[in-house]
């Protein structure tokens, strides 16, 4: 039999609710393996599941198979690659840039991959996925003939997989400045695949911005965090007659302006640069005010630790957004931290209203895209949440 990592009784309680995480902490007995190695996970007895070995850090498991049978490693991702580029097929009809895979959410735990057209954009944030990464990118190649796959492991959390942070291209040819043209909605929008934050864009909110289709028309729109602008060039499309765009990244805002033409739109965003806490501060001052607000900050809790201080913030800019919105007007507000949840985020924009006395209703919840599915059973693969507000 295969060394076997022996399960404590409550890892054996974790494996049982068919989370694909096993903490070291959740096991009597270590396996006699190498990391990034697929071992057995069990009882002591019989094996009970199979997943990715890695001794180096507190998550020492990612399953990725439940019962006794060993499995074959590069039929599995095949397999699971097809079933993920299915789901987006049925639910992301007509795109040709989504996410592909989102980890633990499509049975490859650890493994992202963002598609950006005849590109693909590869995370492998576990020891055992970058030990695969050929099997990885020949699958994906069969599967959808990318003109170039890259690697984007240039993230915090690879330090603790005992990963070096890198970007290269794995199979094909792109230049480190080269850039696609996309479509996102009812823009077109530059990404820089080698160079952007995240994999190139934050697909997650790349639905959202048609909700302004109804809001715009002569209206004064500000979009705050606003990257590249998704926000501003859709409010821009639908007739809006002053957008503003802030963010702290002068690339993005100049990929931003780069977009107006692409889109075929006229010049009419004020593309702002600076700490967006500052920029409002200032807005706030000078007595600015809007018919719409956008607000999609970066995540205030990338941890539990950090919730006490992510309230303090996202109700900080919660006021800030209030009041800088006229009577009547409409607030966007997200959160992309797992650790703060929903019904956080709506307490804190009711504090928000009352200590800014403001009438507000909330008139939709937003959640993350179908391409980032989210598993009943895994909390963690649960993470975008955001609200429309009117209000008064």
């Amino acid at each position: 039999m295969p060394s076997q990592a022996r399960l404590a009784p409550r890892g054996l309680e974790r494996l049982q609710s068919r989370h694909p995480w096993i903490f070291r902490g959740d096991l009597a007995s270590l396996p006699e393996a190498e990391g990034g190695e697929l071992v057995a996970v069990g009882d002591g007895r019989r094996p009970l599941a199979w997943g990715l070995w890695n001794p180096q850090t507190s998550l020492a498991l990612r399953l990725l198979s439940w019962g006794s049978e060993r499995p074959h490693l590069p039929d599995l991702i095949r397999d699971r690659l097809r079933s993920a580029l299915a789901l987006r097929r049925r639910w992301c009809p007509g795109e040709e840039t989504f996410r592909l895979v989102h980890g633990e959410a499509d049975g490859l735990p650890g493994l992202v991959v963002d598609r950006y057209d005849d590109v693909l954009c590869l995370q492998l944030l576990s020891l055992g996925w970058y030990g695969m990464r050929e099997e990885i990118v020949e699958a994906l190649s069969e599967l959808l003939d990318p003109t170039a796959v890259l690697l984007r492991n240039d993230v915090r959390a690879l330090e603790r997989e005992g990963l070096r942070a890198e970007k290269k291209v794995l199979r094909g040819a792109l230049e480190a400045g080269e850039s696609r043209v996309v479509a996102l909605g009812e823009i077109k929008s530059l990404v820089y695949p080698l160079a952007g934050q995240k994999t190139g864009l934050y697909l997650d909110v790349r639905h959202f911005p048609r909700l302004l289709r109804g809001l715009c028309r002569g209206a004064s729109v500000l979009d705050a965090f606003c990257f590249q602008g998704q926000f501003a060039l859709h409010a821009l499309r639908y007739g809006a007659e002053r957008v503003t765009a802030v963010d702290q990244s002068a690339p993005a805002l100049e990929a931003g302006r780069r977009g107006l033409s692409l889109s075929g739109l006229r010049d009419g965003v004020d593309w702002v640069c600076g700490n967006v806490f500052d920029v409002l501060r200032r807005f706030e001052e000078e007595r600015r005010t809007f018919d719409v607000v956008v607000l999609d900050p970066p995540p205030f809790a990338p941890s539990r630790r950090q919730v006490e201080s992510a309230r303090r913030g996202y109700k900080d800019l919660a006021l800030r957004g209030l009041r800088l919105l006229r009577p009547g007007g409409t607030l966007f507000f997200f959160c992309c931290s797992h650790a703060f949840g929903r019904d956080a985020l709506l307490d804190v924009l009711r504090e928000a209203a009352l200590d800014g006395r403001r009438d507000a209703k909330v008139v939709a919840e937003l959640h993350q895209p179908p391409d980032h599915p989210v598993l009943p059973h895994v909390a963690e693969t649960d993470y975008l949440k955001g609200f429309v507000l009117e209000v008064f």
